[in-house]
């Protein structure tokens, strides 16, 4: 695991406040890029809505695995490291 300095820790504490805010108890989350993240719901029929938050690449897998440790919530399948948008599925 990266060790950050304190400017990092409060960008990901910015981002992991926004996100927290849209994360309900059955929700998904993970890293992908837009455009290949919503191709490949289409292919795959996933009928639910992602919402997306702008984060670091550096910072993506961060604030991804702090979610799925400590708040319990599931990793999506699509997931890939060091991407600049995170999403959560509802």
């Amino acid at each position: 695991m990266q060790n950050f300095n304190i400017k990092q820790v409060k960008e990901i504490n910015t981002v992991i406040a926004e996100v927290e805010k849209s994360i309900k108890a059955k929700s998904e989350i993970g890293a992908h890029d837009k455009v290949s993240l919503n191709s490949l719901m289409k292919l795959n029929k996933e009928k639910k809505e992602p919402l997306f938050f702008k984060c670091r690449r550096e910072y993506s897998d961060a604030v991804v695995n702090f979610f799925v440790k400590e708040k319990g919530v599931t990793k999506n399948r699509f997931h890939k490291a060091n991407q600049a948008v995170i999403f959560v599925l509802k």
